[in-house]
């Protein structure tokens, strides 16, 4: 008896592609980054993967394919297969992970504090604003204030490589020790902490709070 032929593949080969990054346990942006497509090309072609092959999500399509990373993995957010079952905590370790790596925390968090007069370095102006958290009170030096908005951006910057949902979260934790430091930026420079409200006007507010940022320090106050 002749035995039954195998049936044909029915994924085009775009779709093949997409599948086979899909076992590599690549996101849907690592996925459009590669074949040069739109995240919302991936959607479509993903959906048509699980029409074809009768699937209802990832790990489903991984389990009838083959083994996968995706399989033991977290499944991350902007996949949006089954959003009901994104954990930001699962995300946000894996961030702190990446940003441990990135900037070396553990290092500079057992350094001992800078020597009086000595100036202000990246790690120094991270520890002082994140200990500063939300004083709004006295004095913050050029260096203080600029090496913490370079923090922030760069850290922003790297957890959007993870998710972009726990880059948010950074950036909301972190909208009031900018402010904070902002404001103590603004009185070291001999203005009112208060001019911070021009943020609130678009574009021009940033550009005029940002000179003033950029001000020496007035000469009753002395460098940090």
């Amino acid at each position: 008896m002749t035995p039954p032929s195998p049936q044909p593949n029915p994924l085009t080969a775009r779709e093949r592609e997409v599948a086979g990054l899909v076992l590599e346990g690549q996101t849907n942006k690592q996925i459009a980054l590669a074949l040069s497509i739109s995240e919302r090309t991936v959607e479509f072609h993903l959906k048509n993967i699980y029409d074809k092959l009768q699937v209802r999500s990832r790990v489903e399509l991984v389990r009838k394919l083959g083994t996968s990373t995706v399989e033991n993995g977290p499944e991350f957010g902007d996949n949006r297969d089954r959003p009901s079952e994104w954990r930001w905590t699962t995300h946000l370790k894996a961030a702190v992970s990446k940003i441990g790596k990135e900037l070396n925390v553990s290092s500079w968090l057992n350094t001992p504090a800078r020597p009086a007069g000595s100036p202000m370095g990246f790690f120094d102006a991270i520890r002082v604003c994140l200990g500063k958290y939300a004083e709004f009170a006295g004095r913050a030096s050029r260096p203080e204030f600029w090496w913490f908005v370079l923090f922030v951006t760069l850290a922003t910057t790297a957890l959007m490589y993870v998710n972009e949902n726990v880059s948010a979260i950074f950036v909301s934790a972190m909208v009031l020790p900018l402010l904070a430091a902002g404001a103590r930026r603004l009185r070291d420079s001999g203005k009112s902490g208060w001019w911070q409200l021009f943020l609130l006007v678009p574009v021009a507010g940033m550009v005029l709070v940002g000179i003033l940022w950029a001000l020496p320090p007035a000469p009753d106050t002395q460098p940090a």
